[in-house]
């Protein structure tokens, strides 16, 4: 269909018009008057989907080209262009666990547009999770996190592809967890998993996303490569006896998921670079964030093979953000 055909489809399926009012509209459309923006149901997109032969999501990221966003969408509209939905709805995310941060991690990304996720974890909900996991529910008790999370998901978003993976990730396995997707998030528990994770996925050259928590508070930084940084933060790696006094300590309910906004926030960063983040802080090792240069030059936060992002304390009892830039 040419782009006049496309958007008369639509028409039976319009829930909302906005006039053009900016440069996206016109490098949305081409050349010449730029065209209103249309915000077209669900069953529109599944019509037309099927008209072509094409997945849910990728005819979402095909009409956002002729101006066409589906009405899930209608308010990401304004911040974020149709070229940052296309690359969302095509972007590929490793979400590795799938409990208080991962569950949070994850429904942020389906929400917002992500097009694949890949959830791995291979423990199963138990009671103590109900305080702060968010697809922990008393009916979901004894059932596989991964699982219930795909289930969950494929109700938020019909237009999300989200694998669910029941396995414990480990140094042999993990080249295949990473394969193919643009960001690993850490949301496991242990320090030797995340490590192994970073490594893996530093490797592979895909960008990693640390998070973590305990008690009211967690941390998250994003490292584009080369150099993990795991390994200056727990030089002394992590004791049994350590790790059996960490899964006694308390986890709140906020942090979890404020730790998971600020881990989604960092991912988008390598999403959406260099589109929307262009002007967004330059986190790399050494630079200014003040003035936004880095010792390789203008690179956009989360963007380039080395970048890093500052490390980003959280801590929910104040509450309080700091960061503290590597050396």
């Amino acid at each position: 269909m040419t782009k006049p055909e496309t958007r008369a489809f639509f028409i039976p399926y319009l829930r909302a018009e906005y006039p053009p009012h900016s440069a996206s509209a016109t490098a949305s459309c081409g050349q010449g008057t730029p065209d209103s923006t249309l915000f077209v149901s669900l069953a529109g997109l599944r019509a037309w989907a099927k008209l072509h032969g094409l997945s849910e999501g990728e005819a979402m990221a095909r009409l956002l080209s002729f101006n066409i966003w589906p009405e899930r969408f209608r308010r990401n509209y304004g911040l974020f262009s149709s070229e940052d939905m296309a690359r969302l709805l095509r972007s590929r995310i490793l979400v590795l666990g799938c409990g208080g941060l991962g569950g949070h991690a994850a429904e942020l990304l389906a929400r917002m547009g992500v097009g694949f996720l890949r959830l791995v974890d291979n423990d199963v909900f138990d009671e103590s999770n109900l305080n702060r996991q968010r697809f922990c529910t008393e009916s979901a008790l004894g059932r596989p996190k991964a699982l219930v999370l795909r289930q969950a998901l494929a109700d938020v978003a019909s237009h999300l592809d989200a694998e669910a993976v029941q396995v414990e990730a480990d140094e042999h396995n993990l080249p295949d967890l990473v394969r193919g997707v643009d960001v690993a998030l850490d949301c496991l528990d242990t320090i030797a998993a995340k490590t192994a994770l970073e490594k893996a996925s530093l490797a592979a050259g895909v960008p990693f996303v640390h998070g973590s928590v305990l008690r009211d508070e967690g941390f998250a930084y994003m490292n584009g490569g080369p150099t993990p940084r795991l390994p200056e933060l727990y030089p002394q790696g992590q004791s049994v006896e350590e790790l059996t006094q960490a899964r006694r300590e308390g986890v709140g309910t906020l942090a979890p998921a404020a730790v998971a906004c600020l881990m989604v926030r960092l991912c988008l960063r390598v999403v959406l670079a260099p589109s929307s983040e262009a002007g967004a802080e330059t986190v790399g090792a050494g630079g200014n964030p003040a003035t936004g240069h880095s010792p390789a030059g203008n690179m956009p936060a989360g963007h380039g093979p080395g970048v890093l992002s500052p490390l980003y304390h959280l801590d929910m009892s104040v509450p309080e953000l700091e960061r503290f830039f590597w050396e």
